[in-house]
């Protein structure tokens, strides 16, 4: 370079030879991919974020069975009852569902208590 300036047409000229190579198929499909893996990624930490923040905390630790039936206990017979057969239903569903087509016959007698305390 001699430290002249060029001329318009030269810049021109000199510009002209700059070309990059051509891209092929495969280069596209590499980009779709790429741009498909970033923003799966990127959903996924959106997913995980969103799933944090709105998930409820469990307390600390859930009373036991009998602490349960014990609470039950100051409840009027009805509510009991169903207490019980919820707790049942929770701790042995398969007795719960061997008891159900039962539950409400007047000739069943079913300690329901005695179920849930069989099951613990």
């Amino acid at each position: 370079m001699s430290g002249a300036p060029l001329s318009e047409a030269a810049m021109r000229d000199s510009l002209l030879d700059i070309r990059l190579p051509p891209g092929g198929a495969v280069e596209a499909v590499a980009d779709v991919l790429v741009s498909a893996g970033l923003a799966g990624c990127a959903a996924l930490l959106v997913i995980g974020g969103l799933r944090l923040a709105f998930t409820r905390r469990r307390s600390g630790a859930t009373p036991g069975v009998e602490a349960r039936i014990a609470a039950l206990a100051e409840l009027p017979e009805d509510a009991r009852r169903v207490g019980l057969l919820h707790l049942l239903k929770e701790v042995a569903p398969e007795r719960y569902d061997a008891l159900r087509p039962t539950l409400y016959r007047r000739e069943a007698e079913i300690d329901v208590e005695a179920e849930v305390r069989a099951h613990v």
